[in-house]
């Protein structure tokens, strides 16, 4: 969600999105997903419409979140559905802040759903959390648009069967090991989508705030449970943003062998260095971190390559993709071993 009226820097639209339905699921419960949904369009458009330069609210967040509560309450009302639906409660708690900031909550709630497939999970979070429309989840993923609205409507009609008439509170919400795993990966794919994104219209070709709200997540989700394979993800993040300045340049992707690492922010790169956890069990977000982080060191030599081909060798253990295999490949061809490289990609 993008709006004209106030610069990028002083409200991120994509990040008041998902706190929004967090705040709105937390409060009216499944039962209302789609009125939830619509609410929070509404409440955007309507901010377009009578806000002006100079008279944007103190509290832009609270003021789209009453704005938003109060559309839900009317869809409801309409419905004839529950006349006396939480009343005394939305009157009595009618903003939201930091403090109740429940999209990690959600996205834990959300991965927890045993009837929903992991790519259904990240195609709804997208769209709710990290607020992109069909048409941008399309683009991103490569997922027809059709797809992409018949599995976020299948994903709706599970979470409310499932939880038809009950009354959830995200706030107490723990994640088991299973959970914090899916998480991991929703928050890797997001990224991933974000960083080589390649649609006309995400600004410098890198989806700069999807990435960081898969960043900024990431940091939360290893605050909050300290496990070694959060703190690997998030020094992965690190190492990836800290070259985004030097990925493209004059709206042209720049390959990473290319780039002018003078522009790669030294700060992030060391905080992934702090982040990076050897684990008990390999991982492949550890072993990926280890990759580029050799990539990034300051005097890359022949000795790196023949490092990274052993690392690649130990990912393709935990990781079956296909990128990881061709990239097996172009090291191999690397270190001179280009007839192993093609044998395996014939």
């Amino acid at each position: 969600m993008s709006n004209n009226l106030f610069p990028k820097e002083e409200t991120n639209y994509r990040a008041l999105f998902g706190k929004l339905f967090s705040g709105l699921l937390n409060k009216f419960g499944t039962d209302y997903v789609s009125e939830i949904e619509d609410a929070i369009q509404n409440s955007f458009l309507k901010s377009l419409k009578i806000w002006k330069q100079n008279n944007v609210p103190s509290n832009i967040e609270n003021w789209l979140f009453i704005v938003a509560r109060n559309d839900v309450f009317n869809q409801i009302k309409k419905k004839k559905e529950n006349n006396n639906f939480l009343v005394e409660k939305i009157i009595n708690d009618s903003s939201i802040s930091n403090e109740t900031d429940l999209r990690l909550q959600t996205i834990i709630f959300i991965s927890a759903l045993e009837k929903v497939s992991n790519q259904a999970k990240i195609l709804f979070i997208l769209k709710n959390i990290f607020g992109l429309n069909i048409a941008e989840i399309s683009d991103s993923t490569l997922i027809n648009q059709e797809a992409i609205y018949k599995s976020i409507n299948r994903t709706k009609k599970t979470i409310q069967l499932e939880f038809k008439s009950y009354e959830i509170d995200l706030s107490t919400i723990k994640a088991n090991k299973k959970e914090i795993s899916i998480a991991e990966e929703i928050f890797y794919a997001v990224f991933n989508i974000g960083f080589d994104s390649f649609s006309e219209n995400t600004e410098n070709i890198v989806n700069e705030d999807l990435c960081l709200e898969a960043f900024a997540l990431t940091k939360l989700l290893f605050s909050q449970y300290q496990t070694d394979s959060t703190s690997n993800l998030f020094a992965l993040f690190c190492f990836h943003i800290s070259r985004i300045s030097a990925k493209v340049d004059n709206g042209k992707l720049i390959s990473f062998f290319n780039q002018d690492r003078k522009k790669w922010n030294k700060e992030l790169l060391n905080l992934g260095f702090h982040y990076l956890k050897r684990p008990k069990t390999l991982s492949k977000f550890y072993l990926e971190a280890v990759i580029i982080s050799k990539y990034m060191s300051v005097k890359f030599t022949q000795n790196d390559w023949n490092d990274i081909v052993k690392l690649y060798e130990m990912m393709q253990k935990v990781s079956q993709s296909p990128i990881v295999k061709m990239n097996y490949c172009f090291c191999l061809s690397k270190i001179g071993k280009t007839e192993k490289a093609l044998e395996i990609l014939s």
